[in-house]
This record gives C-alpha cells, structure tokens and sequence, in this order.
C-alpha cells in the first residue's frame, strides 16, 4: 500500500515541473506541442484550472465534511476557457498560479487523516481517486510537454 505522503508526493512534482517552464524560452512556451494541439502555456493554463476548480469543489468540501458542490460541466468550453485564460496571462503569472494552487491542495489535502482518503464524499469521489485521477492527467500532460521540449531541443 502507498502510504498518505507517498501519493501526496507524487501530487506535489507539478510543482516543480512547472517551475522548470520558466526557463522554457518563449517561441516554446506559446508554441503548439503538435498540429493542431495546445502550447506547453496552454496545458499549464488547463492544469491550473482543473486544480482550482477541483479545491474548491471537491477538495476543500471533503475536507471540511460538506457537500461536493462539482457540477457537470461541459469538459472542451472549460479546457477552451482555459486555454484563453492563459493568454491573458504572463508566463510567470501562470507558473506562480499554477504553484500556488497546487499547494494550497496539498495543503488542504495533508489536513485529511490517511484513513479518510478511501471515503467516497457524495457518493462521487474520494481523495483517492481524485489523487489517482489527476496524478495519471498530470503524468499525461507533463509528458507531452516534455516531448515537445526534448524534440525542439
């Protein structure tokens, strides 16, 4: 079994990936990853977002024992919005942001006891899935982005 800490460190590497893009020159950062794909801004961008939306209306609820306030929201307006969001944005605006509310969930989710993770809030989610769900969507897109760095290198 993976202990509380161990799935809360892998949570914690896009901090440090996203850090990493700072130095990501900027014909890279606003570049499209492949034809007729995102930017490496525009995933992070998307990143962000999800974190946000998914602390405070999932993460923070389970926390403090009260309803999940989740909606089912239209997935590609949301990723489009996210992908104008992060042009109206610096790229050490959105690193920062992106961060900051990586931790702010980290934060939150080392308040939970270990034996709450396996609890399904709502009848919805628990920690444990949301920390896979999102673990295996940051893998994906930490990827992509690496890929499309190490091929324009």
């Amino acid at each position: 079994m993976v202990s509380k800490q161990e799935k809360l460190e892998a949570f914690a590497e896009l901090v440090a990936f996203a850090e990493e893009l700072e130095h990501l020159p900027e014909e890279q950062w606003s570049g499209s990853i492949a034809e007729g794909k995102w930017s490496p801004r525009d995933i992070i961008s998307h990143m962000m977002l999800w974190d946000n939306y998914f602390l405070e209306h999932a993460v923070r609820p389970m926390a403090a024992h009260q309803p999940l306030t989740l909606k089912n929201l239209d997935f590609d307006e949301f990723n489009r919005d996210a992908a104008v969001y992060g042009l109206t944005q610096s790229k050490a605006d959105l690193i920062r942001q992106t961060v900051e509310t990586r931790l702010e969930l980290l934060n939150v989710l080392q308040g939970i006891p270990e034996a709450e993770f396996g609890i399904k809030h709502g009848g919805v989610m628990s920690v444990d899935e949301y920390l896979i769900d999102f673990y295996e969507h940051d893998r994906h897109h930490m990827g992509q982005i690496r890929a499309y760095i190490e091929g324009q290198a």
